[in-house]
Order: C-alpha cells, then sequence, then structure tokens
C-alpha cells in the first residue's frame, strides 16, 4: 500500500493511526520535494561556480592562469528524498516503528524530526591553462 501525503504536518498522525490499527513494521518511509527542479539546478549552479573557482585555484598554485572558458562541460545531479526506509534489507527499514516507540504513547508531537531532503550535483569541467 502507498500513501502520499501531502501535509507533512500530518505526518505522525498517520503514523501512529497505522501502529495503533495493528501495523507492526512500517516500510519504504520517503518524503520527497515538489520543487526538486529548483533545487538541482540550484545545486548545479553552486558546482559550475565551485568547479571554476577551483580551476583558477589550481592554475594559480601551479603558476598558470585558466585561459578562457571551459572546454568541456559534464554534470551529474542525484538526491531529493530522505533517508527513512531506503534499506529495506539493510535493516533500517522500520525506523519509523523505533521512532513512534519511543515517544509517548498516544502523544504524537515531536517523535519524528524530518530533517532536510539531500540534494548533490557534480560539476565535471576541462580548462586551458597557461
Amino acid at each position: 500500500m502507498a500513501v502520499t501525503l501531502k501535509d507533512v504536518s500530518k505526518f505522525e498522525q498517520l503514523l501512529s493511526a497505522a501502529l495503533d490499527a495493528g501495523a507492526n513494521h512500517i516500510y519504504q518511509v520517503e518524503f520527497v520535494t515538489t520543487e526538486l527542479r529548483k533545487y538541482r539546478d540550484q545545486a548545479r549552479a553552486l558546482a559550475a561556480k565551485a568547479a571554476i573557482e577551483k580551476a583558477n585555484d589550481l592554475a594559480a598554485a601551479t603558476g598558470l592562469r585558466v585561459v578562457g572558458k571551459p572546454i568541456s562541460v559534464s554534470s551529474y545531479s542525484y538526491g531529493g528524498g530522505s533517508w527513512y526506509g531506503r534499506f529495506r534489507r539493510g535493516g533500517a527499514a522500520n525506523v519509523a516503528q523505533n521512532v513512534y516507540q519511543t515517544g509517548e504513547r498516544g502523544s504524537t508531537e515531536g517523535t519524528i524530526a524530518l530533517g532536510k531532503i539531500s540534494v548533490t550535483a557534480s560539476v565535471s569541467m576541462n580548462f586551458r591553462m597557461e
């Protein structure tokens, strides 16, 4: 069964209700953002800026200078979800159940720390140096 919850503030209430109804394992809990494209674009722009700065620093450290624009550019973006329940066979799938058990029974406030969603971009650039 899959449940899509658009109001994350209701997550703990939903989780508590499922456990109270008899569920003893909850697998594949995943948090994602609807603005993934925006955050991937930002991460890629920051990675490109860092690559240019690094090329200039490396060139300066060796007594060279970067000449012109990059000769080639490639990028890779990944992420966009949380890590709750990602490793079902690796033992971390029942995170939600364990977190619920550490909270006071009947209380649904403050038992889940949602954290942040990780979005990563890698950029590779080749430069001409003189």
